[in-house]
């Protein structure tokens, strides 16, 4: 995080708190997009989620504006809350210094593991519910399976600019696997890690951050949490999920042809992150290679 960038998001707070009756201001957490504040004082006690810009052009979103990734995520946590998926309450989005602030209930973290197999259950419960009715940033406007191809090959194509990597099948391909062997699609998170969910006793009180949804099948959110799970810091314990996933009645299809397609989008991804967002040669070569190994089983 850039001191300038802090001390602009920082002020935005300070201004937000101080018109809504709020004293302290403190930073709660930071990420690639957006920080959190929490803001105490009085009766007050909430949390504001800020952008650090108005505009994102990162791997993830390009052009897109931080007002519709808030209120994608004030819609989102609402679903959520209202079909009993652990979330923080959305209280309001508010426009400070031209900056969209979404106004969030303060949901505590104790700093213990989560319980793996209570995350499987609650996301097994999310998958059987109806898609929400509103168009979600991460599908451009796209049904999945062609959405999910164009990114694998714009993300492979960036990776293989720097890295020896064989060629993908041709698109229409892997879009006509996908047709085939794919389930219902349902609302996938697609960023279940420990980072984005508050937990006490293990226990997952509150998942956050949906600027990745998707209306996809629920193997595909399933083969993302296997790749994340091999990052000690996401704090995944994959054998654990599948067991509360499969317990709360969910069940994915590893032997389908369109699962490794589904896994190639997450090393994928993941290959990229550790390549150029957040550099780390160890890891990134573990998903490059994974990346390799997939390509060959399509």
């Amino acid at each position: 995080m850039s001191q300038s960038a802090e001390r602009t998001t920082t002020d935005i707070a300070l201004a937000v708190a101080a018109r809504r009756g709020a004293g302290s201001v403190s930073l709660g957490g930071a990420g690639t997009e957006f920080l959190f504040y929490e803001a105490a004082g009085g009766l007050v006690r909430e949390g504001y989620r800020i952008p650090r810009s108005r505009e994102f052009n990162t791997a993830n979103n390009k052009g897109v504006s931080a007002e519709t990734l808030q209120r994608q995520e004030m819609a989102l946590a609402r679903w959520a809350s209202d079909n009993g998926i652990p979330s923080a309450a959305a209280i309001d989005l508010v426009m400070q210094d031209g900056f969209p602030v979404l106004i969030l209930e303060v949901v505590d973290d104790d700093g213990s593991d989560l319980d793996g197999t209570a995350l499987g259950s609650v996301i097994a419960s999310m998958h059987r519910l109806p898609v929400p009715g509103l168009p979600l940033v991460a599908q451009a406007g796209k049904p999945w399976d062609a959405r999910l191809v164009d990114r694998l090959e714009e993300r492979y194509t960036r990776l293989r600019i720097r890295h020896s990597l064989p060629s993908l099948p041709p698109s229409a391909t892997l879009q006509a696997t996908l047709e085939r062997n794919s389930s219902k699609p349902c609302l996938t998170h697609m960023d279940l890690r420990r980072q984005n969910v508050r937990v006490h006793n293990g226990q997952p009180l509150a998942i956050f951050d949906w600027s990745n949804a998707l209306a996809a099948p629920p193997d595909l959110e399933i083969a993302r949490i296997s790749e994340y799970s091999v990052i000690r810091e996401n704090g995944i314990d994959y054998t654990a999920f599948l067991n509360g996933y499969s317990k709360g009645g969910g069940s994915i299809d590893v032997g389908s042809p369109s699962w490794p397609i589904y896994t190639l989008d997450a090393a994928v991804m993941l290959a990229g992150v550790f390549d150029s967002v957040a550099p780390d040669p160890e890891v990134r070569e573990h998903f490059l290679s994974r990346a390799r190994a997939l390509v060959r089983e399509l």
